[in-house]
């Protein structure tokens, strides 16, 4: 009896599907949809991260310039010579999805926000969506490079009209100066410094100017939240918004990495002080209590991402 090439295609069909590998009938697929705020932040990792690959969609548009949708509903400008942050957003669609989520969750309508070290502005424009025209977004990125693609992307999404871009590094003194260093290829790690290196194959250097977010929030009758990432200079940051802190502290996301500051153990006693608890906020998206023992000691000289909140 001559085998039938439509039951022996049956079988092969079943055992690869069985595998997990069976492509998925033409009428099953579902197209790839843009993903609500609210999904955003309450879908799990995994999903998240795969619905954003599928929208990425990077093309080059010259002048060493990408352009891609992240999260599935932003278009955003980036640098092609960032070879960290860059080539992974274009490629992706997403960065840090465990800190996404967790702003997603955590931002509200209407709030006054502030995203220091704001860099392309990925959180930028997730913030100024998340609080919307009734609320205000300031993002502070020293970088002029970077800032222009910051300012170009906030246009083009529409959220222009509630977000103050600040072209300064944020620090202790108002008014003053001091020298960026940008890391060739890696500009999402421009840090400011004493000594910029000579060599220029190293990277590049700005002289940037300084704000206080005291003075630059002096008009702003509250703060709702506050994300800090300034490659080692959030000491200097939190120094320089103390009015702030006695205040009123706003809830804060800051990265703190133990191997930048001279007393970290004092940096954190003075966070302890306005705040009075330690959070972090793990690779599940969640803020989890954190002693200060273990930001001190455990995987010394990598970045923990601390939430800071007043009970």
């Amino acid at each position: 009896m001559r085998p039938d090439p439509r039951a022996i295609a049956r079988k092969l069909r079943a055992r690869v599907r069985a595998l997990g590998t069976a492509p998925a009938r033409p009428e099953a697929v579902s197209p790839p949809s843009v993903l609500t705020l609210e999904e955003i932040g309450a879908l799990p990792r995994s999903e998240l991260e795969r619905s954003c690959r599928a929208l990425a969609s990077p093309v080059y548009l010259g002048g060493g310039v990408g352009l891609c949708r992240i999260l599935t509903r932003y278009k955003f400008h980036i640098s092609t010579a960032d070879v960290g942050f860059g080539a992974n957003v274009l490629l992706d669609g997403y960065w840090e999805s465990w800190l996404t989520q967790f702003i997603a969750r955590t931002v509200g309508r209407g709030g006054v926000v502030v995203d220091v070290g704001a860099n392309f502005g990925y959180y930028s424009l997730l913030l100024a969506d998340l609080v919307g025209p009734e609320g205000r977004v300031y993002a502070v990125e020293p970088a002029p490079g970077t800032a222009a693609l910051l300012r170009r992307s906030i246009g083009l999404n529409g959220f222009a009209g509630h977000t103050q871009i600040c072209e300064a590094a944020a620090g202790a003194e108002d008014g003053t100066a001091a020298t960026l260093f940008e890391p060739a290829g890696e500009p999402k790690n421009a840090a400011l410094v004493a000594n910029a290196p000579s060599d220029p194959a190293a990277g590049r250097s700005h002289e940037v100017a300084v704000r206080t977010l005291d003075g630059l929030l002096r008009d702003e009758p509250r703060i709702d939240f506050v994300k800090i990432d300034a490659e080692g200079g959030e000491e200097a940051i939190v120094a320089g918004m103390h009015g702030i802190l006695s205040a009123a502290p706003p809830p804060m996301v800051l990265e703190f990495n133990a191997a930048r500051y001279p007393d970290p153990g004092a940096f954190l006693e003075r966070l302890l002080g306005y705040y009075g608890a330690l959070r972090h906020v793990g690779f599940d998206g969640r803020a989890a209590p954190v002693t200060p023992e273990r930001v001190l000691s455990e995987n010394f000289g990598e970045d923990w991402l601390l939430y800071l909140r007043r009970k």
